[in-house]
């Protein structure tokens, strides 16, 4: 178990699934008090608070929508009641909705807007005034390499991600020296959400990879435990590529 972060305070949005899921469970192998967000599962939200207790790890489950305000609010307030300040933060609620350009309304694009953009901005200015505060802080938010590319068929979707790149690398500048904000942008993850695609899109997929797979959610939360660590002290407004290949940054 890792001392560094040993009984420090995580709070992970969307943590009920996926690669919010990976990093709270890996975020309890090193002793972490955990807060695991769930907006609609609470079950599952359950398996993964069970996961990080297996590890080493304690915590709670918390429901809220992230892109509602007062709920966030109402989260934050339960969790450093419950666990104590938060030292780290982890936005990882998403949604994505496939289509062409001819199928995209105002109403689905405020929606992926509403989850992902208000759904990252939400938490970390509740939780960046404590942080700055105590003069630690360390805040991790999940975009994608959609952000980082043209995706015609998510285009939502990769304006929000886009966004979320740009508020990391303000954030930074704005919460330092002591509180630092960086981002992940994931390759294809093989998640709930990748089981309805076809087998031959996955497979093209995998072959635009270097290492020629797709990704894991653990892929993930090894490069989240880095940048919340204080390893990564000198490490703020970056967004680490994690793709396996597919996009290269200059």
């Amino acid at each position: 178990m890792d001392d560094q972060m040993l009984g420090r305070v995580a709070l992970v949005t969307g943590a009920s699934r996926g690669i919010g899921r990976a990093i709270a469970a890996a975020l309890g192998k090193r002793g972490v008090k955990v807060a695991v967000n769930w907006v609609a599962n609470e079950s599952a939200a359950q398996q993964t608070l069970d996961e990080v207790r297996a590890g080493g790890g304690d915590g709670g489950i918390y429901q809220a929508d992230v892109a509602a305000a007062p709920e966030v609010d109402r989260m934050i307030s339960a969790v450093e009641s419950d666990l104590g300040p938060i030292d780290m933060l982890v936005t990882s609620a998403g949604i994505m909705e496939a289509g062409g350009y001819e199928n995209l309304d105002l109403e689905t694009f405020r929606r992926v807007m509403r989850v992902n953009v208000e759904g990252t901005f939400l938490p970390v200015m509740a939780v960046k005034d404590g942080m700055i505060s105590r003069g630690r802080g360390s805040i991790v938010c999940i975009s994608s390499i959609a952000g980082l590319r043209s995706r015609p068929r998510v285009i939502a979707y990769s304006t929000s991600k886009a966004a979320v790149i740009g508020f990391v690398r303000s954030c930074a500048g704005a919460f330092g020296p002591n509180v630092r904000v960086n981002g992940i942008a994931p390759g294809l993850i093989r998640t709930d959400m990748t089981e309805s695609m076809e087998p031959e899109i996955l497979a093209g997929m995998e072959q635009e990879a270097f290492v020629k797979r797709l990704g894991v959610p653990e892929d993930i939360s090894g490069a989240a435990l880095f940048l919340l660590s204080d390893e990564a002290a000198f490490v703020s407004g970056q967004t680490f590529v994690v793709d396996g290949g597919r996009v290269t940054l200059p």
